[in-house]
């Protein structure tokens, strides 16, 4: 038997290079690029005729007798036989019982698809004739993408009714433009021209637009649809709105569908893929041909939040129009030509197409509609897919058909319903206010407003605002003889502490020391220090701690910021030279004189008769430096109204009780260290102090097991040096001050109450808390509000974005910080009106960047800046840059963070 003759080699079309290459990359697997018609057939079907109508229809075209071929070639090719076996077969399932039909039916369609096309072997289409009845048949239509697209499917269908009806003689049908003179048309194309068009539209994209969540295995995965058909009233308007724009419905659809996957993305700038239809107007017959012409290219949309809704349809437009001569570059080579790294991937993982096909009515109605044995089409399904996660089809006519198809194994049932909610209200907006601005559209529903505004986003109230010393003296009248503090020769009860802190602060308020006004700590980790902190809090005062280890240059600028009153330290701290700066007065609290002047006062409580002023929850609590925007490190101003709410969510949500022994673990300048005192003394635990020195690897496990240690805040960096094993007391960590990887929650949460805490200094502490986290959940989210705090996420216009999307965290409520020390004006720009308080509530942008997740919990993503966090300090790259930069010889710098496998320093 001969070989088929070969009437010609073709190249590729651009987009039939991308489909050769995705049959090639999942030759095991199911093919989603195959596509299914199923046509119902009413009246008698002619086998004969049939058969020779498909056989004319294969013949009159070369498109359908196309194999391609890629081994041992530089670039594949299709192979166009000059004759194939005609692709038609029959299957009968007349004999069956009625009822089961339909079943055997749909057995037969879902083989059918699932049969994999060879595209080494023409044809690579195949028609089916599944009997159901003497005059019920269905027709089955399958094809490679790569063969036809959806132009061409009425055309083929049209024809081969065409065929049936005068016994596969193509007389009188219109001529045939072979493919090959598109081919022709694409390459005679010039393409430095095209490019640059490209490169002036994607030339500064830097990244790709990824919708889906990542998906390592890429397994291709029938798709699922979400339809919506919009009324005829609404379509009608839609049309009227469009045409009276100036604008194409397409332009349209792919300016919502913009809006939309930047707000579902949290970007300004995202690029999707765009369907063309690749007709060239300029080819004789194009309208009448059958093949794969369409071409997928990717749409940029650019979102300018003052910018009006119909603005940036029109611009948009403009910006495709000018690409219209240039769509005949292959995906791969328009992507080759942007800004984004090599490797990066893929540009974008959804699509839109606008369908608007050629169907003849006529072709496909019967020749004597009163005879019931002349064959009908009565209705027909397609059945079609892509290897994309989401795309969107518009169907235009009297209703638009709008259809969502999505991979079920990354997006969920519920999230393309909103989605499709969410795209529907958007194009309400071009028909009733198209001159809104872009930043105002919202595609948050009534619904989701109130679930992420006002269920969410509370922490619920916590109890009334109390002054730290309040909070502490109800747990010394409760249990005066349990153990408050516990130190290496030293056991202080909550009355003795008590005794202490009331001298002491009877000394302080003598020296100036009161409410609005700062008292330096200059203590390290210490019993000292607690006394001490509780000491200024009686006076009234706020405490600023200073760890003595810092850098004699930081110390020096954060008493000079702060500007205290008086500084506290004692003489067997070594201190830099310089520090503290002269005229600032020194109490020593081991100084003779000063032990001699404490234990001569009274040690009961203060009255607001014993301090420079009353003291009230609105006061100052502490100070805290932290860096920023400029390096320049800032006083956090906190005051009291947090700390009982915070003391009782972290007495909750710590498992705090009295018989907790709490280490006091971080350094004093940290806001850690306000919430290891607020954990155990209003709680009427015992906190623990280390022993001097560094707390890490085998010195940390120590400590926790020789002082019996329960609770504990250790930041992951430290956490990860610990050996796990040996700690049978150790019943309760919470770790926080940096992101929380996963590998250490497998490690530490086993066996104990583990907790991710986050919170700004600009806030009391912690603003969210997690659960009890689990071994093998993966990355652990950062959780839930606390009680007496609100938290938003946010897009650029202030915004909710919806459940799954990143934007900004913001933080009010009780536990905000007054603001920055002497900075009215960052205070002014960090700390913002809240638009879902009340009057004159604010809240604070922290520049972190989060998203909800479908529970109602907070996941954490990074920084909208170029702000890190290294062993919980804030550092700013872009200064370190700056500083380098500035060296003599140094002409670029680029600082990068980089964790070095078994660094402990």
């Amino acid at each position: 038997m001969t070989k088929p003759a070969i009437e010609d080699v073709l190249p590729l079309s651009p987009l039939q290079e991308g489909l050769l290459f995705h049959a090639l990359l999942d030759e095991q697997e199911m093919d989603v690029y195959t596509v299914q018609l199923v046509l119902e057939l009413t009246g008698v079907v002619d086998t004969g005729r049939m058969t020779a109508a498909v056989a004319a229809l294969v013949a009159r075209h070369t498109s359908l007798r196309a194999g391609f071929r890629h081994e041992g070639l530089e670039r594949p090719v299709q192979v166009i036989r000059s004759r194939v076996r005609p692709p038609y077969r029959e299957v009968d399932l007349g004999g069956l019982p009625p009822d089961e039909r339909p079943a055997a039916l749909e057995r037969a369609l879902a083989e059918d698809r699932a049969r994999r096309f060879d595209l080494n072997r023409p044809p690579l289409v195949r028609f089916t004739l599944v009997r159901l009845g003497e005059r019920e048949h269905r027709l089955v239509v399958s094809n490679h993408h790569i063969l036809l697209d959806g132009w061409s499917t009425p055309l083929l269908v049209g024809e081969l009714f065409t065929l049936y009806r005068q016994h596969g003689d193509p007389s009188g049908m219109p001529h045939v433009t072979p493919y090959r003179d598109y081919l022709a048309w694409v390459a005679k194309q010039d393409r430095t021209q095209s490019e640059q068009a490209w490169r002036e539209v994607l030339g500064d994209v830097c990244e790709p637009t990824l919708l889906a969540p990542a998906d390592p295995s890429r397994r291709p995965v029938r798709p699922r649809h979400h339809t919506l058909d919009l009324s005829e009233e609404f379509t009608s308007a839609l049309a009227a709105r469009t045409r009276g724009s100036g604008l194409t419905l397409n332009t349209v659809l792919q300016g919502v569908w913009g809006l939309l996957l930047g707000r579902l993305t949290g970007r300004d700038d995202v690029v999707f893929g765009g369907t063309v239809s690749g007709r060239p107007p300029e080819l004789p017959g194009v309208e009448h041909m059958i093949g794969l012409f369409i071409n997928t290219l990717p749409v940029r949309v650019t979102l300018d939040p003052a910018e009006s809704l119909a603005g940036l349809l029109a611009r948009l437009q403009k910006q495709q129009s000018g690409l219209m001569s240039h769509q005949q570059l292959s995906l791969t080579e328009v992507q080759s030509l942007g800004g984004w790294q090599e490797g990066v991937g893929e540009l974008f993982d959804t699509l839109t197409v606008t369908e608007n096909y050629p169907v003849d009515p006529s072709a496909l109605a019967a020749e004597d509609p009163g005879d019931p044995d002349e064959l009908r089409v009565t209705g027909l399904v397609g059945e079609d897919a892509n290897h994309y996660p989401m795309s969107l089809a518009a169907v235009p006519g009297p209703r638009l058909h709008l259809r969502l198809s999505y991979r079920p194994d990354l997006f969920s049932d519920e999230t393309v319903r909103l989605m499709g909610g969410r795209l529907e209200a958007l194009l309400r907006a071009v028909v009733e206010d198209p001159e809104q601005a872009v930043g105002r559209l919202d595609v948050v529903s009534p619904e989701e407003h109130r679930r992420l505004v006002e269920e969410w986003s509370s922490g619920g109230d916590g109890p009334r605002a109390r002054t730290f010393p309040e909070l502490f003296e109800e747990r010394v009248r409760a249990t005066p003889d349990a153990d408050a503090v516990v130190a290496p020769g030293v056991l202080l009860r909550y009355a003795e502490l008590n005794e202490r802190a009331n001298r002491l602060a009877r000394l302080l308020a003598a020296r100036g020391a009161g409410p609005e006004k700062i008292v330096a700590l200059l203590l390290p980790r210490s019993v000292d220090i607690v006394v001490a902190q509780l000491a200024v809090l009686k006076s009234g005062a706020a405490y600023l701690p200073v760890d003595p280890s810092y850098p004699a240059e930081r110390i020096a600028f954060m008493l000079d910021d702060a500007a205290p009153v008086l500084a506290v330290t004692a003489s067997g701290v070594t201190l830099p030279q310089g520090t503290p700066p002269a005229g600032l007065p020194v109490l020593r609290l081991d100084d003779p004189a000063v032990t001699g002047e404490l234990a001569a006062l009274p040690a009961h409580d203060l009255a607001d008769s014993d301090r420079t002023a009353a003291l009230l929850p609105a006061h100052p609590a502490y100070v805290i430096h932290t860096s920023g925007s400029t390096g320049r490190p800032k006083g956090v101003l906190v005051q009291h109204t947090g700390l009982a709410a915070f003391s009782a969510a972290v007495a909750e949500g710590f498992a705090v009780d009295g018989t907790s022994r709490v280490l006091q673990f971080a350094s004093p300048s940290f806001d850690a260290s306000v919430l290891e005192l607020c954990s155990a003394l209003p709680a009427g635990a015992a906190l623990v102090v280390p022993p001097p020195g560094p707390l890490g690897d085998e010195a940390l496990a120590d400590v926790l097991r020789e002082q019996r240690v329960t609770h504990a805040l250790v930041p992951p960096a430290a956490l990860a040096t610990v050996p796990v094993a040996g700690l049978p007391d150790f019943r309760s960590l919470v770790v926080g001050g940096d992101a929380t990887g996963a590998e250490l929650v497998d490690r530490w949460a086993p066996g104990r109450r583990m907790v991710n805490a986050y919170g700004p200094t600009e806030a009391t502490v912690a603003a969210t808390l997690s659960e009890p986290l689990t071994a093998g959940d993966g990355t652990p989210p950062i959780g839930r509000p606390v009680r007496g705090t609100r938290v938003y996420v946010l897009g650029e216009t202030l915004r909710p974005v919806p459940v799954g999307v990143p934007g900004e965290l913001y933080v009010a409520g009780d536990g905000l910080a007054r603001g920055y020390l002497g900075r009215a004006a960052l205070t002014a720009e960090r700390f913002t009106a809240c638009p879902y308080g009340g009057p004159g509530e604010r809240m604070y942008r922290t520049g972190d960047l989060v998203r909800w997740t479908d529970g109602g919990t907070l996941e954490y993503l990074g920084r909208a800046d170029d702000q890190v966090k290294i062993r919980g300090f804030r550092v700013e790259l872009g200064e370190i840059e700056s500083a380098l930069a500035a060296l003599p010889g140094v002409g670029r710098a680029v600082a990068v963070v980089r964790e070095d496998a078994g660094a402990t320093g």
